[in-house]
């Protein structure tokens, strides 16, 4: 054909030329032996042979160059069809087979949904092997040489440890394959939505890092030993590789969307607040001070009618608060309005929500059996409660049949929360798995977990651990929960109590200023006794006055009368006349101290 269209040069025709070394003498005899001219499609010159080119705009091609196939198959990009295309003149662009940077003008082979380009030797597959490309040495596998096999396949990467198709390359001494993507990830990464520091690019995990197992930051699974990762080692922040490179990319899954969507309407967790339980909280809505109800009722706890008190009482009250001393006989619970009183004047009190309680509740911990609302302030030992183990005097429901005791709060717990220590809400859940991932204890009852993470925490590390513990390891200043990863703390921790070297992926209690480390389950931070009022007696065959509920906390030592153990901070029961200073242990009077 002697002339011929071409989308390259849309503006004139190019005609077939049969005699180049014409052409480059009358165009082109700038010097004895003229100008060397470039195809405009591969770059190569062009020496002699059959060219189609455009004289007046100096636009020449190589014959095979002008009829190269549009749309191309290859199997370096299996994926999508690669297009035939002229490159911008103001830019350069790399080809992604034979590796050549830097290039410009010209044909290449494109996919434009992956941008992935082909220099038109590699579309055809006749470019020159780039040895230093094929067969290389990589810092991951420094022993041996590695080779590139100039095809796709899916197989479990050595160095990401995923399953995913692509070309790879191998090593002809061990059983060593691993993706061409990784093999040119980059030894730094910066995440500043999630971690601070660059992460570095690591063969393994470093030796010093040995004693705990560790989780990926994103799908929170195990980091294995012998797999690459990204970390910042001062941190203790780990992260798979791919969970790393895909941090950013946003999510599709609609269930995450409506759970974003809705974060704000769970109840946040650990609570600054003391006073704050979640059993007020579930019950804030309901409950307004603008809802007054009923002016005084009777209650089924309590023998004398019960006024509802909606403003505080006395000049030193706030808006909300009561007496501080004083507790909701329904929950142990500080008391805030509204609340009910007795109106004959009895020391009895009750939160207008705790008065409001169902007689009768269906819970899953106990599916078997209806549970009813008790009043247990009268018996003669305290119930304990099957959800969260603690002790009780005050409002519980039960089983009869089983003897099985849940009290009012744990009852009401929230479903669904928002807490520190993971980026996904946590469920409710009855069946726990072995191990929480707060304290490693292996517990029953109530948890709180994330079946997508694999992650769950127990009733006590979930909504009881306090915000700030006191200790006499540090006398003067109160130990705050901290939450990892603790930043730029790359010592190891070791708890004061046991001295054993603790998990840095763990929440733990630490004091900044006295550099104190402790376990959660060293500490003294669950109170077993806080669901019991302190205001009961009891007549014992062993002393001959009364006994009072009591706590009382000394700075010197404190021996129960019937064990002879220092009970200095722990419920007593001790003789309150003034006289006698009788005291035994909650312990000695439960089996009958004689």
């Amino acid at each position: 054909m002697s002339e011929i269209k071409h989308f390259s040069h849309e503006e004139h025709s190019l005609k077939l030329i049969e005699n180049w070394e014409e052409v480059v003498g009358v165009s082109h005899d700038n010097d004895e032996k003229g100008e060397v001219i470039c195809c405009f499609g591969c770059r190569e010159p062009i020496l002699d042979g059959f060219v189609y080119g455009c004289t007046s705009c100096s636009h020449f091609l190589h014959e095979k160059c002008a009829n190269l196939a549009p749309v191309i198959n290859h199997h370096f990009h299996p994926f999508h069809p690669l297009t035939l295309v002229t490159r911008d003149i103001d830019c350069t662009w790399n080809c992604n087979v034979c590796d050549r940077r830097g290039l410009v003008k010209g044909f290449s082979y494109w996919c434009m949904i992956c941008e992935f380009d082909a220099c038109t030797k590699c579309g055809l597959g006749i470019a020159p092997k780039n040895e230093a490309l094929i067969a290389f040495k990589h810092e991951g596998h420094p022993q041996h040489t590695l080779t590139l096999q100039l095809r796709s396949a899916s197989f479990r990467c050595d160095a990401c440890l995923a399953k995913d198709e692509d070309l790879f390359y191998t090593c002809d001494d061990c059983d060593f394959w691993m993706h061409k993507t990784c093999a040119s990830l980059a030894h730094s990464i910066d995440l500043h939505h999630h971690h601070k520091h660059p992460l570095i690019l690591v063969y393994s995990l470093p030796d010093n890092f040995y004693n705990f197992w560790y989780y990926c930051e994103f799908c929170n699974k195990f980091i294995l030993k012998n797999g690459w990762l990204y970390h910042c080692a001062n941190c203790r922040y780990f992260a798979h590789i791919k969970c790393a490179l895909n941090a950013n990319i946003p999510s599709d899954s609609v269930g995450t969307s409506l759970v974003e969507e809705h974060v704000n309407e769970f109840m946040h967790f650990p609570m600054l607040d003391a006073f704050t339980d979640p059993l007020n909280l579930l019950h804030l809505e309901r409950v307004s001070l603008d809802d007054n109800g009923a002016s005084e009722i009777s209650h089924w706890s309590h023998g004398h009618p019960l006024i509802l008190n909606v403003e505080p009482r006395g000049n030193n009250m706030s808006n909300i608060s009561c007496d501080p001393i004083e507790v909701c006989n329904g929950c142990v619970r500080h008391l805030s309005l509204p609340y009910y009183s007795c109106k004959h004047g009895c020391s009895f009190t009750l939160h207008k929500y705790c008065a409001e309680l169902p007689l009768t509740l269906e819970h899953q911990l106990h599916p078997d059996h209806t549970l009813e609302l008790i009043d247990t302030s009268k018996d003669k030992y305290y119930h304990r409660c099957n959800g969260c183990f603690s002790y009780g005097n005050t409002f519980a429901y039960k089983c009869e049949t089983c003897k099985f005791y849940l009290d009012v709060n744990c009852a009401n717990l929230p479903n669904t929360i928002i807490h520190k220590s993971h980026k996904h809400p946590l469920t409710q859940v009855i069946d726990p798995k072995p191990g929480c991932n707060a304290c490693a204890l292996t517990s029953s009852g109530v948890s709180f977990a994330c079946e997508d993470c694999n992650f769950q925490l127990d009733m006590f590390c979930a909504i009881q651990s306090p915000h700030f513990l006191t200790h006499k390891y540090c006398k003067g200043h109160e130990i705050p929960l901290t939450y990892p990863p603790v930043e730029d703390h790359p010592e190891d921790f070791y708890c004061d109590i046991c001295e054993k070297e603790m998990h840095p992926k763990r929440p733990l209690y630490h004091c900044n200023k006295c550099k104190n480390s402790f376990h959660l389950h060293c500490i003294n931070r669950i109170d077993f006794f806080a669901n019991v009022k302190l205001d009961g007696t009891r007549m014992t065959s062993y002393h001959k006055h009364p006994l009072t509920f009591v706590r009382r906390k000394k700075t010197s030592l404190y021996v129960c009368f019937g064990c002879n153990l220092d009970i200095n901070g722990r419920l007593m029961l001790e003789c309150r006349t003034g006289t006698c200073p009788y005291r035994i242990c909650y312990h000695c009077y439960l089996i009958g101290f004689e």
